[in-house]
């Protein structure tokens, strides 16, 4: 059980870098402080996205060629801390960029090798429950993250966030990198770098031959690059939607934050308990739809009072859209090629990163825009929820 708490900690420590860098102050620094237009943090983060989906597959394959999974997310995490703790000490926002790409650059790897671990940490029967607790603890820790960083804001502004959350990263992980250990797989034979890396770009060759045979997998893909382009877009923009269309102040989007944050961490455990039951696509198509339903109500009516149902149905829904997306891959994957597979599945996840947030950027170039912009994510949506019911699937045992 102490495997499993620890694991579901770094969930936890890994939103303060999502809280400060990629939905929340770091978006608003570039915005407000700087002056510049929501495209510069577009680009910042897609060119990072980019680079990310392109490395996840070939650091998936080395993963499971090494047997290895805590000593890269180990550097991928002391990476992501001190180019966050860098982008506090900046003033020109072009080095700022350029450090928050190499920081989410190290965040987005370093979840290959997190996710691949849950496999290690839980008895399979018990996989949906330990993904979704993972889960709930992330998003406990968007509620502390922001809480914490919020002094710290007020103090000194935005960018007084960036260190705070460097440190509180670090602390938080602290638990999964001292209390973990890998134990290698039965008849598995270390490797050193070199012949790591060769070994994973034949596996990736085999994969990219064999996609015909993995056609589960690749429509699973495929739909959640469409659904993920919408949500990445709703997490990234959502704190200056409130701002600029809403209307909302600091402290009353601190509040919204925190108070939805709670809804994602009863969509965690409640949808975890679900998977073993409907099975894991059923309740993801689920999660989905209620996505769609939420940003129609945003669209609808975007005025303050009525998001303050919209965002407690968009956390419960976003508190178990991975944890459920995690079981459902591994469901489909071969157990010897899970970090392959999560790398992959980054490859698309990452991708998405990229389009929605620059369409929603080149929407909103326009400030009237913003409103019918909520279409595009509900289109994106409607597309992916098609694609997931046309994945073949058999309920686990």
């Amino acid at each position: 059980m102490r495997h499993v708490l620890a694991w579901a900690l770094y969930d936890l420590a890994n939103t303060f870098f999502a809280v400060a860098m990629l939905s929340f102050y770091f978006p608003l620094w570039v915005v407000e402080t700087k002056g510049a237009k929501e495209l510069s943090f577009s680009v910042a983060l897609g060119v990072s996205m980019v680079c990310a989906a392109l490395l996840m597959p070939l650091c998936g394959a080395v993963s499971d060629a090494t047997v290895v999974r805590m000593r890269y997310l180990r550097w991928t995490t002391y990476g992501c801390a001190a180019a966050m703790l860098l982008v506090g000490l900046t003033s020109r926002l072009s080095a700022a960029l350029l450090l928050f790409g190499f920081a989410n650059l190290c965040y987005q790897l370093g979840t290959v090798f997190y996710d691949a671990l849950l496999w290690r940490v839980s008895a399979p029967e018990r996989l949906g429950e330990t993904s979704g607790l993972g889960a709930a603890f992330g998003y406990l820790g968007s509620a502390v993250g922001l809480l914490t960083l919020s002094p710290f804001v007020r103090a000194g502004g935005y960018q007084a966030a960036f260190a705070p959350a460097a440190l509180g990263f670090l602390l938080f992980a602290l638990p999964s990198f001292l209390l973990i250990r890998e134990r290698p797989a039965e008849g598995s034979v270390r490797m050193d770098w070199a012949e790591a890396v060769r070994a994973a770009m034949l596996r990736l060759a085999a994969t990219v031959r064999s996609a015909r045979s993995l056609s589960a997998l690749w429509r699973f893909f495929w739909a959640s690059f469409f659904s993920l382009n919408a949500i990445n877009t709703v997490l990234v923009f959502m704190v200056i939607y409130m701002k600029r269309v809403a209307g909302f102040t600091q402290e009353e989007i601190i509040r919204f934050f925190v108070f939805s944050q709670l809804f994602a961490v009863a969509g965690s455990l409640v949808f975890g308990r679900m998977i073993p039951r409907w099975g894991a696509k059923r309740t993801l198509g689920w999660i989905w739809t209620g996505w769609l339903g939420a940003l129609g109500l945003a669209a609808a009516d975007p005025s303050g009072p009525w998001l303050w149902v919209v965002g407690p149905l968009i956390g419960f829904c976003l508190g178990s859209t991975w944890a459920t997306s995690r079981v459902l891959l591994i469901e489909l994957s071969a157990k010897d090629r899970l970090a392959e597979m999560f790398g992959l599945a980054g490859l698309f996840a990452r991708a998405s990163s990229v389009l929605g947030p620059l369409l929603w950027g080149i929407l909103v170039w326009d400030p009237a825009r913003y409103r019918y912009a909520l279409f595009l994510p509900m289109s994106l949506l409607a597309i992916g929820i098609w694609l997931l019911r046309r994945v073949p699937y058999q309920k686990s045992a």
